[in-house]
């Protein structure tokens, strides 16, 4: 026969079984674009939110030298108001005989401190002056020679007036700050009469600079002076690009520290003296905020990926369980074997392929067993159909025999005056009626605890004052429905495992009450034997579990529990407290749901 060949790439294929075909079209077709288009997008996204990143800390620096800005002008217009103050200006500049006079003079001059207090962003301020007649105090120093050789003082004076900017210590405090420096001079003649300091707060400043998530620093004439952090290398000095423009962010790469950086710097307008804001960020700062945005991105179509690979295989193993199904039914009928598997469901290619499969090995078998085969198959047919209705009645048990025959036994001893054998005989049937008709549907409270209390009664009559019981409902449970066969079993382990064995004086206790969420709560508590804290925590364990090996005591304990959590959920089922000799005391939670009219609960 001759074979029909193909191109290079159908011959691939064509050796490649259906679900390696699958494969590998989701690889060529799917797998292989998305790993590209994960790789660019995530490049896209990196440089998108590194963008932003940037964007983000250039906004956050530009507003703090705005607010740096108006804490430098808030100064300037202070030393305005006091380069121009008369009263000032002439107590510098007279001389004055006594100490008395100096205090009397400083006594009219406390509007000073109005001036200090009206300037939240100002540390202090201070006059250095030239008239050596004055006392110093907190707002008047007299010039000694270190004071007048200081740079500081020299700047000032040479200015003639100008504010001037830069760093000093105070001479109080000894602490570093920025200051403002503006020389005075007596304005009938010009004569220079000393320097007005004021001291910027440090506070205001470290406080500006704590809130960036970068390390961000003010440099004033290209040395650090203040640190969002802690101070780097004593106030090293660092390069500074003197031709920034006002106002505006200046953005370049470098290296702090050994580690390469992204380094932003702001100048500060219309200030005499350089004042730059700075801040670095790290590369390894830039990678996590960055990153994590990417690993979403590669996570969503890794998920994709996986979920799309999933859906493959499953269609591919469900495609190749198909194929493998009427190939194997196929086999059949080529070994003469004509009684096919059951029919695919569908109504694709595979069903119709059955269909004529079936259609010729049911003409292939008619053909061979027309006559004979057929005969012999109908009286094998009805062999097997009388068997099994022999079998269905010789198994059948029929309860109202049962129910019959003890109430039979109940009227004859009613009949012979035993009125305890046949209340108890009674009671029995209830209870087998009530178990024989429970089925997986939940029934009536009131029902499950009527059929608890003909149990109980049939008990008390076995062990008379030895055993007493008491069901208190502390809730209205009319219309409310309860799995069938929880309460029972729990109340059988009180009497097999608590009473069974204690002298006269045993009581059981059931109370229906609900608890704060709205939650039903069924106590079974009695006074018998108890159980050791071992055996209580085994017996927590099993019901955690779900376990019962090497504790077969509490096989139906954990039945019940396992059973509530199954239909009702996990937050429900049940605990148990016990003490040797004191008793033990069950807790069942359900939830409180009414039975509809079908008889069955409202979904929970």
């Amino acid at each position: 026969m001759k074979k029909i060949n193909g191109p290079v790439s159908g011959n691939f294929l064509n050796r490649l079984k259906i679900k390696q075909k699958l494969l590998f079209i989701y690889s060529v077709a799917f797998l292989l674009p998305m790993v590209i288009i994960t790789v660019c997008l995530s490049s896209w996204f990196y440089g998108l939110l590194r963008n932003w990143r940037v964007e983000q800390a250039k906004t956050s620096i530009a507003h703090t030298s705005s607010l740096l800005l108006d804490m430098i002008r808030s100064a300037e217009e202070l030393s305005d108001s006091l380069y121009i103050n008369r009263a000032v200006q002439d107590t510098i500049s007279r001389s004055f005989s006594t100490n008395q006079e100096v205090y009397d003079r400083y006594m009219e001059l406390d509007f000073l401190d109005d001036f200090l207090h009206a300037t939240t962003d100002v540390a202090s301020f201070r006059y250095y002056t030239e008239n050596q007649t004055l006392l110093d105090n907190s707002y008047f120093c007299k010039s000694t020679e270190d004071v007048r050789t200081s740079s500081w003082y020299k700047n000032a004076r040479a200015a003639a007036g100008k504010i001037t900017w830069q760093m000093k210590n105070d001479s109080i405090t000894s602490d570093r700050m920025l200051t403002l420096t503006r020389a005075v001079f007596r304005k009938p003649d010009g004569k220079f009469l000393g320097v007005l300091v004021i001291y910027l707060s440090n506070e205001k400043i470290q406080k500006l600079l704590s809130k960036h998530e970068n390390e961000t620093f003010l440099c004033v004439n290209g040395r650090i002076e203040y640190a969002s952090g802690e101070l780097p290398d004593l106030r090293r000095p660092v390069l500074l690009n003197m031709n920034l423009e006002p106002d505006k962010t200046a953005i370049s790469d470098g290296e702090w520290g050994g580690e390469k950086v992204l380094a932003l710097m702001n100048a500060l307008s219309n200030v005499r003296g350089s004042i730059v804001l700075a801040q670095v960020i790290t590369q390894e700062n830039m990678v996590e905020a960055t990153s994590f945005g990417v690993l979403i991105c590669a996570a969503i179509m890794l998920v994709g990926a996986m979920v799309s690979l999933f859906s493959i295989l499953l269609f591919s193993g469900y495609f190749s369980r198909r194929v493998d199904y009427v190939k194997g039914e196929i086999k059949k009928v080529v070994q003469n074997k004509f009684e096919l598997g059951p029919r695919l469901s569908g109504t694709d290619e595979f069903v119709e392929i059955y269909d004529s499969l079936e259609t010729t090995a049911n003409n292939i078998k008619t053909l061979i067993d027309e006559v004979y085969q057929h005969r012999i198959n109908r009286e094998k047919l009805l062999a097997r159909q009388n068997d099994i209705r022999f079998k269905m009645l010789a198994s059948q048990i029929n309860p109202h025999f049962l129910f019959n025959t003890l109430e039979t036994i109940r009227m004859q001893a009613l009949a012979d005056g035993n009125k305890e054998v046949a209340r108890t005989i009674k009671l029995l049937a209830k209870i087998l009626r009530h178990n024989l008709d429970a089925t997986d549907q939940p029934v009536p409270l009131v029902d499950e605890m009527e059929a608890v209390s003909n149990y109980l009664d049939i008990q008390h009559l076995r062990f008379a004052d030895r055993v007493s019981y008491d069901i208190m409902f502390m809730c209205n449970v009319d219309g409310i429905g309860i799995l069938p066969l929880l309460i029972q079993p729990l109340v059988e382990n009180s009497f097999s495992h608590g009473l069974e064995e204690r002298k006269p004086g045993g009581f059981i206790c059931i109370t229906i009450d609900t608890d704060d969420d709205g939650s039903l709560l069924i106590r079974i508590s009695d006074n018998g034997c108890g159980m050791s804290e071992q055996k209580l925590e085994q017996l927590r364990s099993r019901l955690a579990t779900g376990t019962v090996e090497k504790f077969t005591t509490s096989i139906g304990m954990v039945n019940v529990n396992q059973r509530i959590k199954l239909y009702y959920g996990e937050k429900y089922g049940l605990q148990i407290e016990s003490r040797i000799n004191e008793g033990t005391e069950v807790v069942m939670k359900i939830p409180r749901v009414p039975l509809t009219g079908k008889g069955e609960v409202e979904d929970v």
